[in-house]
């Protein structure tokens, strides 16, 4: 038990030495209007590495896996079909948005105006959204907490003895992003930050829409790579 309770607190802190995870954070800090929305950032990156370590855990995650390679494999044509779809749906959506922004600022020089019509995309629910979707990402090179979830995975807990050290890793593995909104929100009002959130406010409308075009690209480029 101490060798599995020293061997959580170890690959849990190496995980959370995340320099992509902190740089997001601090970039959506700078952003939002309202600071305390920022913890709704870093709950979905934690509910999501919680979700997604207890669906692996207990097999679940290999179950969807495989189910889904059974649609794939039985109705290609519309499981791809559908990706397309959204892929271009979203595509459009997020050219849209880049344009209607563009428009808005154009036309608009009050920074102050741009900054409050900006983070209605960066609300607490987005905000979530895109941690949940940031974490899903990452899991994939998430190696020491693959590590951690086979080693615990030997040692047949009960369901709360798993979700205590579920738990446990989970908080861990976000301590500095709280450290991060903490320290940030004690230096908010120094000059280097002010620059800083000068600088990021007026690329910030621009995040979700680039954001959502990206992925709409990658959607339609499996799908079509699926598909011939």
């Amino acid at each position: 038990m101490l060798v599995l309770l020293g061997s959580t607190l170890t690959a849990s802190f190496f995980d959370s030495l995340n320099p992509s995870a902190i740089a997001q954070q601090m970039m959506l800090q700078a952003m939002v209007k309202n600071k305390r929305h920022i913890l709704f950032f870093i709950f979905g990156i934690g509910s999501a590495n919680l979700v997604m370590g207890m669906a692996i855990y207990y097999g679940v995650a290999t179950w969807v896996s495989r189910l889904l390679s059974a649609a794939t494999t039985a109705y290609p044509l519309y499981v791809y079909g559908t990706e397309l779809g959204i892929g271009f749906i979203g595509l459009a959506a997020g050219i849209r948005l880049i344009i209607k922004t563009g428009h808005s600022r154009k036309n608009d020089n009050d920074s102050e105006e741009n900054i409050s019509k900006a983070p209605a995309q960066l609300a607490p629910l987005p905000l979530f959204f895109m941690g949940i979707a940031f974490c899903v990402v990452e899991l994939t090179s998430a190696l020491p907490y693959l590590g951690f979830l086979a080693m615990l995975a030997g040692y047949d807990f009960i369901f709360p003895l798993v979700l205590g050290f579920m738990l446990l890793y989970d908080f861990v593995y976000i301590f500095p992003l709280l450290l991060l909104y903490f320290g940030y929100n004690k230096l908010q009002k120094t000059t280097a930050i002010r620059r800083l959130e000068h600088i990021l406010n007026k690329i910030s409308p621009y995040v979700v829409p680039v954001a959502v075009g990206l992925l709409s690209v990658f959607l339609i480029f499996h799908a079509v790579c699926s598909l011939i």
